[in-house]
């Protein structure tokens, strides 16, 4: 199939509900689904412009995917469910169908939140909460007993989506990109401070590479998946996937499924639709001894709603094929940093005071650091030692390190050549000295 790319930036904090439910806990979306993307391109009276609007709004030869995060032009995905570390131990992950002998572990935890890149850099999504009251216009002020909130994807985060397509003629597809392109709004309360996007044409991100099917397939849900049995009923059962799967090819105790059922709100419509069983994004599927063209129909989607974004599988991406205990990379965040020039002192002075309090909490930490790798080193010094290396550091003088060098290496206090290397090396600033001078005696204390 052909594709369009599209990035999408939100101009505004942008609210994501699961749920078409008004009242209760409702949970957000970390993806944007396609049908949004489908909406867009339907409405206004679009609709009736295109030349078979069947084909491009109901058959599946036109499918708007799910937008995903962008972060440094590659391409993320949601978190694999065959990922599991150590209770306690969320550093080191393993994948649950390589998994030879589980009498290694003592209790495994799955990992569900977040997503990763093709090099296995985590990417977390922040929300910013925002307490709202309705207004009593009659009264002008707030509405009695009508308080709510909205957790809000914040501006400023970029995804990326595709529109694959075949069969269509290049009027129809040239409609579909004027549909999309520019400013548009999305999600929930759109006509008040949330729903500000800008959709842009943009370059495929770096994708996951995939090895070649062999005797076990990994199946990788990329987006949703919706299946329905002989008589179109929805179901869970992944013998459905596509037609002429057998039972006894799907390896059930390697398998890792997230289900869920929503119910969708159709705009046009005003009303809601039918129920839909879902197997959610993440999920991971094994076969085993696929035909070659079980293959193929399973690259070309499975199940329906697939104009919505339903159905896209990645077979034996790179990140499901690690054997061995693997740690992720830095850990990233797709809340973006914002420069702005501030004006108001009260602000400035918060934000100069924030500003402190983050300094002071990284020297501490760095300081915990050296303590936790040091301390068996600097055991025979005496709480007297540190007293007069951290009065060296209260004190006036510029070359303090020169002066605390003359202190333990000469005279009556000589230390090793080791103790005074490392210090002094590590050692960036005069306020990471005074404060190790100030906790190494309390740490001999508690012993």
């Amino acid at each position: 199939m052909n594709e369009l790319i599209f990035n999408v930036e939100f101009l505004s904090d942008i609210v994501l509900p699961a749920t078409s439910n008004t009242e209760g806990n409702v949970e957000n979306l970390d993806f944007i689904p396609g049908s949004n993307f489908l909406g867009m391109v339907a409405s206004k009276g679009n609709y009736e412009k295109f030349s078979d609007s069947f084909k491009v709004f109901h058959s599946g030869d036109v499918r708007f995917g799910d937008a995903t995060l962008l972060v440094n032009d590659e391409a993320t995905y949601k978190m694999p469910l065959s990922f599991f570390h150590e209770k306690l131990v969320p550093n080191e992950m393993v994948n649950h169908h390589l998994i030879q002998d589980f009498s290694k572990f003592k209790q495994l935890k799955q990992k569900r939140k977040g997503y990763i890149t093709k090099d296995l850099e985590e990417v977390s999504i922040k929300h910013n909460y925002a307490q709202k009251s309705a207004y009593n216009k009659d009264e002008r002020r707030s509405q009695e007993g009508s308080m709510y909130g909205y957790n809000a994807i914040p501006s400023g985060t970029l995804w990326q989506f595709k529109v694959a397509y075949q069969g269509l003629d290049e009027v129809d597809v040239t409609r579909i990109k004027e549909a999309l392109l520019g400013k548009r709004r999305l999600g929930k309360s759109k006509s008040s401070q949330y729903g500000a996007i800008d959709i842009r044409e943009g370059d495929k991100a770096k994708s996951v590479e995939c090895s070649v099917v062999e005797e076990l397939t990994y199946v990788y849900a990329k987006s949703r998946l919706a299946l329905v049995d002989e008589e179109g009923m929805a179901t869970y059962d992944l013998k459905y996937l596509i037609e002429g799967l057998d039972e006894s090819q799907i390896v059930w105790d390697k398998t890792q499924l997230k289900t869920s059922t929503f119910t969708p709100y159709n705009g046009a419509m005003q009303t809601k639709s039918y129920e839909r069983l879902v197997i959610n994004s993440g999920s991971v599927i094994v076969l085993k001894n696929l035909s070659e063209l079980q293959v193929f129909e399973l690259k070309k989607g499975v199940g329906v709603y697939l104009s919505e974004g339903f159905g896209e599988l990645i077979l034996n991406p790179s990140f499901l094929a690690i054997e061995n205990k693997f740690k992720f990379k830095d850990k990233k965040s797709s809340n973006p940093k914002l420069n702005i020039e501030i004006h108001d002192h009260m602000v400035q002075f918060l934000a100069q005071r924030a500003s402190k309090k983050r300094r002071e909490l990284d020297l501490a930490n760095r300081v915990s650091d050296f303590i936790s790798k040091n301390k068996k080193l600097y055991k025979g010094i005496s709480k007297a030692q540190w007293g007069t290396i951290r009065s060296i550091c209260t004190s006036p003088i510029e070359n303090f390190k020169d002066e605390i060098r003359a202190y333990i290496s000469d005279g009556k206090v000589t230390w090793k050549t080791e103790q005074i290397e490392n210090l002094l090396e590590e050692a960036k600033s005069r306020e990471f000295i005074k404060l190790l001078s100030m906790q190494m005696p309390k740490l001999k204390e508690e012993k």
